[in-house]
């Protein structure tokens, strides 16, 4: 999956799209996938500035893989505790 098919698929998912970051754009309280030369990182960047959940992958598919992931199962978990996402 590359960084168009993830926005796709993030979107038919209803993700606010505040919740995340796909350029690399650095926005507070929201998930950022970021190629950083060759790898491509993952992370949450909370209020204050801080990189949390850091993860590194070797290609845009894993890293777009994961994202797709995380929010999948965020939406699932959002849904059984009837939860806004």
């Amino acid at each position: 999956m590359k960084i168009f098919e993830l926005s796709q698929k993030l979107r038919d998912l209803k993700i606010d799209p505040r919740s995340y970051s796909l350029n690399g754009d650095l926005k507070s309280d929201a998930i950022i996938l970021f190629h950083n030369y060759t790898k491509w990182e993952v992370f949450y960047l909370d209020e204050r500035g801080g990189r949390n959940e850091e993860r590194t992958f070797l290609s845009e598919e894993e890293a777009c893989l994961y994202v797709y992931d995380l929010f999948l199962k965020g939406k699932d978990v959002a849904e059984k505790f009837g939860l806004n996402m």
